[in-house]
């Protein structure tokens, strides 16, 4: 049985997404009666458009997403300490899935990018790196399959994920009232995405840190390196 894979609607670029074509008074055809007669036209790309990134689009969610992965864990820890940086680049990579898109079939340079990132704020945060949890070894198995789940169902374009999509690059979203895509409460849209696509990664980065928390008996007496 063939491997599920994506479906790319003829004529648009995997980087691009279609969404409703009209002139600057709203119409899809001429003498069509627009539900709002105002818009920025679409007709010169016949409505497709690059996509609009999500993580980037509440950054402050996204990052402070990051807080469940430290939670319990002592010495100073917090993921408050995460740079201005940092936090912008936590939100651009995991936007690069979408963007480029990244082919779930050939994501190990991708997944790589992620768990660096993902040591660069456990060592800003904790003031320690993976290897100085001893971790590494697991953090590359066990959070790097995390982040291959993330990658396919972000490249399954599935129809929820592809109207958010469709409703943040649409240069008219909030007046495209009758396409499938529009959404009432576009911030409650991204941030149930955010966090459903989050979930499993951030919960095996926080048990694996969390675990060597608890099994370290000289935890509680070391001081976090953190750099200023």
């Amino acid at each position: 049985m063939p491997s599920p894979k994506p479906k790319y609607e003829d004529g648009v670029p995997p980087t691009h997404c279609r969404v409703r074509c009209c002139n600057e008074e709203g119409q899809e055809w001429p003498g069509q009666i627009a539900p709002f007669p105002y818009a920025r036209s679409t007709k010169k790309t016949k409505g497709i458009v690059k996509r609009k990134p999500v993580f980037a689009y509440d950054p402050e969610f996204c990052y402070k997403s990051l807080e469940a992965v430290f939670r319990g864990i002592g010495g100073g820890t917090d993921y408050e300490r995460l740079s201005d940086e940092t936090q912008q680049q936590w939100c651009e990579v995991l936007d690069v899935c979408d963007g480029e898109p990244v082919d779930y079939n050939e994501c190990e340079n991708y997944i790589g990018h992620l768990l660096e990132l993902c040591n660069r704020i456990t060592w800003e945060c904790t003031g320690r790196s993976f290897m100085d949890w001893g971790i590494h070894d697991a953090v590359a198995v066990e959070l790097g399959g995390a982040w291959r789940h993330f990658v396919r169902r972000i490249w399954m374009r599935e129809p929820e994920w592809e109207n958010l999509v469709k409703y943040l690059s649409d240069p008219n979203n909030e007046w495209s009232v009758e396409e499938d895509y529009y959404l009432i409460d576009p911030s409650a849209s991204v941030q149930h995405s955010i966090g459903s696509l989050l979930a499993v990664p951030l919960q095996v980065w926080g048990y694996l840190l969390k675990a060597a928390w608890d099994a370290d008996p000289l935890s509680k007496q070391r001081q976090p390196r953190y750099v200023f």
